[in-house]
């Protein structure tokens, strides 16, 4: 599980757990490490992570600094890391900045990257270069 070793999950020492077996559907904002190994249908927003068990199904939309994925998610998500392990499934959309999908994973959807800049900053940026290689070629 590549979360523990490099970039460590930050704790405050605070964890929610939603526990195997049980069912809670509204909206959940919080700061700690939430683990669900049971079922969430909301939506959740979280400064820390949010980590689907192996056991865990969440049905909404996440948005979080970091999302572990091993068990089972339907919605969109949108992370400055993502991480999708061997055993976890995203039927949806996700958008982050770094993504790290372990082989036996599933993911079905459309993947976004989120950068500080707008892809129209992007474009300028590039088209830029190419005006600067061209006036260079000149010379």
């Amino acid at each position: 599980m590549a979360v523990f070793n490099k970039n460590a999950i930050e704790s405050s020492g605070q964890t929610t757990i939603i526990a195997n077996g049980t069912y809670i559907k509204g909206e959940f904002k919080l700061s700690s490490i939430l683990h669900i190994d049971g079922s969430i249908e909301g939506d959740v927003f979280s400064d820390n992570a949010v980590i689907i068990g192996k056991n865990g199904t969440v049905k909404g939309t996440i948005t979080a600094q970091r999302v572990v994925v091993n068990g089972q998610f339907f919605g969109n998500v949108k992370a400055e890391y993502l991480e999708l392990l061997e055993g976890g499934v995203i039927v949806g959309d996700i958008a982050t900045q770094n993504l790290s999908i372990e082989t036996g994973a599933k993911f079905n959807g459309k993947s976004t990257l989120l950068d500080s800049q707008t892809p129209e900053q992007i474009e300028l940026r590039n088209n830029k270069e190419m005006l600067e290689v061209d006036a260079s070629e000149d010379i």
